[in-house]
C-alpha cells in the first residue's frame, strides 16, 4: 500500500463540502485525525468480483491506530457477510519519510476467514479524503480490486438521514474519480453486526516494508 506522510495524511487531494482553503491548523494531524474506530456506510467498486462481495456485505469496520514510533499505522479492519461468515485483516502499515512522501509500500499482514489465517500481501495503494472530523473517505487500489469507500466516526453512524445526505456527495467524488456508483453498499445505521471481540494473542501483524 502507499500511505501518505503525516503532515498530508488528512487533505490528500480535496475537502469535499468546503470551498476555503484548508489552514495550517486544519492539515495538522493533530487538529483532524484519521485514527480511531470507522465504521463504513457506503462503499464502490469498478470490478465486478468486487461488487459482488459488497453486495453480500453487512458491516464492516476499520480501526486505525499509529504506534508510539509515529512511523507505524496499525491497520485492522473486520467484515460481517449476509450468511453470517466474517473476514479480518491485521496489517501494519510504516509512513514513508517527509522526502519521500509517495513511497510504496509493500504490505505484509494476516487475513483471517472462516477460522483460518493467512498472510496478507497486496501490493496496493491507499488515499485519505476528509470532509469532517466524523468522515472519513479511502480510495484503495490493488489486485483485490479498487474500492471507494465511505466512513462515519463509530458513535456517528446512525443518523439515517445524514447518511442518506451525503450519498450525493459521494456519487460525485466516484464520478470524479472513474467508479460506478449504481451498485453500492449502503448501511442502514442499524443493521449487521460489529467484530471487535479482540485479535487473539496468536495473530502477529506483520511490519510493512518499503520497497524501492
Amino acid at each position: 500500500m502507499t500511505v501518505v506522510n503525516q503532515a498530508t495524511l488528512l487533505l490528500l487531494l480535496a475537502v469535499l463540502g468546503t470551498k476555503a482553503a484548508c489552514t495550517p491548523e486544519q492539515c495538522d494531524i493533530t487538529a483532524l485525525s484519521v485514527f480511531g474506530t470507522w465504521v463504513l456506510v457506503w462503499s464502490v467498486s469498478d470490478n465486478l468480483e468486487a461488487t459482488e462481495l459488497l453486495e453480500n456485505l453487512t458491516s464492516s469496520v476499520i480501526e486505525l491506530r499509529l504506534l508510539p514510533d509515529n512511523t507505524t499505522i496499525v491497520y485492522n479492519e473486520r467484515n460481517m457477510f449476509q450468511d453470517k461468515s466474517c473476514t479480518k485483516y491485521f496489517i501494519n502499515m510504516s509512513m514513508p519519510s517527509d522526502s519521500d512522501s509517495a513511497a510504496p509500500l509493500r504490505s505484509v499482514g494476516a487475513f483471517h476467514k472462516d477460522g483460518v489465517l493467512s498472510e496478507f500481501n497486496d501490493p496496493g495503494r491507499v488515499e485519505f479524503f476528509v470532509s469532517c472530523s466524523d468522515c472519513l473517505m479511502m480510495v484503495y487500489r490493488g489486485d483485490i480490486g479498487n474500492f471507494l469507500l465511505s466512513y462515519r466516526r463509530e458513535g456517528q453512524h446512525q443518523d439515517v438521514e445524514q447518511l442518506k445526505a451525503s450519498h450525493s456527495d459521494n456519487k460525485k467524488l466516484a464520478e470524479c474519480l472513474r467508479f460506478p456508483h449504481d451498485k453500492p453498499f449502503i448501511y442502514d445505521g442499524a443493521a449487521g453486526q460489529f467484530l471487535w471481540a479482540g485479535i487473539s494473542p496468536r495473530v502477529k501483524v506483520l511490519s510493512a516494508k518499503c520497497q524501492s
